[in-house]
């Protein structure tokens, strides 16, 4: 799917798309990047090599590179602005987007061509452009994604051809301005580009193209999906959806299930952050060739770190003159990050649909899985999809951390409206594909809960993906079902300790869950316009089952 010249049908295209023939700026290329990044001054050189350096032209003897944000480590969420929503301050964001353009373009400015998508279903040429002074940011992008060299380019020339143009993103980290202390990012979704003001960490950029990757994605018939997706054997894919701290990572990448697989049970990984459904052609591509984790496992010396093109936000320590190492497991900093390469497991950049879809929850009201019967009910559950906030991934307040938050499909990126999710999810399940839930937090009242272990939660999902689990009825939320045979397949304790009960306190604290659901999609048909009723009523049909048991007339 390659995009296509058009002429700019928006003044926010036409501002960002200018900015880039400014005689100030000039193309560069992942070499000079990395160069560029080595006299950055904040920027260090770390002893450990680059993975590959060959692949995007580096010099063999390339080194890991490692920049850190200051005092922001995490997304900015509130940062955001969409254009579709400006109304009457259309004009006010218009004359900060300029101001911000030509003040940039004052400057010595840098401009990264890439790729996004690694299917020749779906290929985006995608641009960048920064300031000389944010180097290391721009090189890390074009790692995250396909640089635009070849073999890749040409690639990018025989995939399909799709009405859209390139995706076009605008950066400067050095702007600033009082009445916006936390940045600004201005989306312009159907004109596919972005502008981000005043923010320096690097997953601004990676997730913002990916929304608008995602976005285009949509309007032709693909599912936006911020998950991972694997085949395990010749099992069908399964696909999982979660914020950062749910599982989501650890699932997909795990190339054993601890233990739980066989030889003949080999896991191909396309992707544990970001990939599209193309409902039409039955194809799940994998959006970026790389992969930007969390490095609080990661230790001195950890073997993965051959795998590493890139570091933020982690610590340096030099044992010895010249031989500085990366000091990660978030001593430094919450959300430390890598950016390193899918070679460290098997892996390809695309499968059929998945045949299992998996919400990855954080609700202690639900027990480690559940399997969904019903269509409206599946996407109800994602698009309620409750789960608590990754420590120090977000720029928020600390107190919100402690907050059991709804994020509809695990996906804060989103920029169309949610129902246009949820009638794609829809008709994916209605394909076929099958849907659960797993609870990885916890399970049992608060104060009262208990652990649900990583290992029981792959565990899970081996046995979910052979087909082994035998399913029941929860008579009390009708639609869900819970395992009939836990206690043979993940311990002779597993009903006692995650078998719901029909205690009253429980089954209240179960309602009350039920009911906050009911209350955020609702707001979202009263208040947003933007919710079917259809995706409510089996959350209502269920909350009225147990108001019955609770108050039996």
């Amino acid at each position: 799917m390659a995009t296509i010249h058009r002429l700019p049908r928006s003044p926010w295209r036409a501002m960002i798309e200018s900015a880039f023939y400014a005689n100030s700026v000039k193309k560069t290329t992942p070499a000079e990047l990395y160069k560029l990044s080595l006299k950055q001054p904040e920027v260090m050189a770390t002893a450990h090599p680059f993975y590959k350096p060959s692949q995007f032209g580096l010099p063999k003897d390339a080194k890991v590179l490692i920049s850190n944000d200051g005092g922001i480590v995490g997304r900015t969420a509130r940062a955001r602005r969409l254009v579709r929503e400006m109304g009457k301050d259309k004009d006010k964001y218009l004359r900060i987007l300029g101001e911000a353009i030509y003040n940039l373009n004052r400057r010595e400015g840098l401009w990264l061509e890439a790729i996004v998508g690694l299917h020749s279903d779906f290929m985006i040429k995608a641009h960048l452009l920064s300031p000389v002074t944010d180097a290391k940011n721009m090189f890390d992008w074009g790692t995250n994604f396909t640089p635009w060299m070849k073999p890749w380019s040409d690639l990018y020339k025989k995939s399909r051809k799709l009405d859209e143009p390139d995706i076009l993103v605008f950066a400067d980290p050095e702007w600033s301005d009082p009445d916006f202390p936390n940045g600004l990012v201005i989306i312009d979704e159907d004109e596919n580009c972005i502008a981000i003001l005043g923010l320096r960490y690097f997953g601004e950029r990676k997730k913002g193209t990916l929304t608008i990757a995602w976005t285009m994605g949509v309007r032709h018939n693909m599912v936006a999906c911020h998950g991972g997706i694997k085949t395990i054997g010749s099992h069908p894919p399964v696909a999982v959806f979660g914020l950062s701290g749910s599982g989501k990572s650890s699932i997909t990448n795990s190339h054993d299930h601890a233990g739980t697989l066989k030889k003949s049970e080999k896991v191909t990984v396309i992707h544990d952050d970001a990939f599209l459904i193309d409902l039409d052609n039955n194809i799940t591509v994998a959006l970026e060739p790389s992969l930007f984790d969390k490095t609080d496992a990661v230790t001195v010396n950890d073997p993965i770190i051959k795998y590493f093109y890139s570091a933020q936000n982690v610590a340096v320590t030099e044992p010895q003159a010249g031989k500085k190492l990366i000091v990660a497991e978030d001593i430094r900093n919450d959300n430390g990050r890598c950016i390193k390469s899918r070679d460290m497991f098997n892996h390809a950049d695309s499968c059929k649909k998945p045949g299992k879809v998996i919400w990855l929850q954080k609700d202690q009201s639900l027990p480690p899985v559940c399997k969904i019967s019903g269509t409206g009910l599946a996407v109800a559950m994602g698009a309620s999809l409750s789960t608590m906030r990754a420590k120090g991934v977000e720029n928020v307040p600390k107190e919100e951390l402690a907050k059991l938050v709804i994020e509809p499909f695990a996906n804060p990126f989103r920029v169309h409206p949610l129902i246009v999710d949820c009638q794609q999810f829809r008709k994916l399940f209605k394909s076929g594909t099958e849907c659960s839930i797993m609870n990885t937090h916890a399970f049992g009242l608060p104060g009262q809960e208990i652990d649900i272990p990583k290992e029981l939660s792959l565990s899970i999902v081996t046995e979910m993906a052979r087909g082994n689990i035998e399913w029941k009825e929860w008579r009390v939320f009708p639609g869900l079902m819970i395992p009939k045979n836990g206690n043979d397949l993940f311990g002779a304790d597993f009903d006692k300790k995650y078998k719901p009960s029909r205690d009253p306190e429980y089954l209240q604290f179960l309602r009350n869950r039920m009911q906050d659901r009911i209350t955020y999609l609702s707001n979202k048909r009263d208040l947003d316009r933007d919710m079917e009723s259809s995706f409510i009523d089996p959350l209502v049909a269920a909350r009225l089952v147990i108001d019955r048991i609770l108050n039996p007339i």
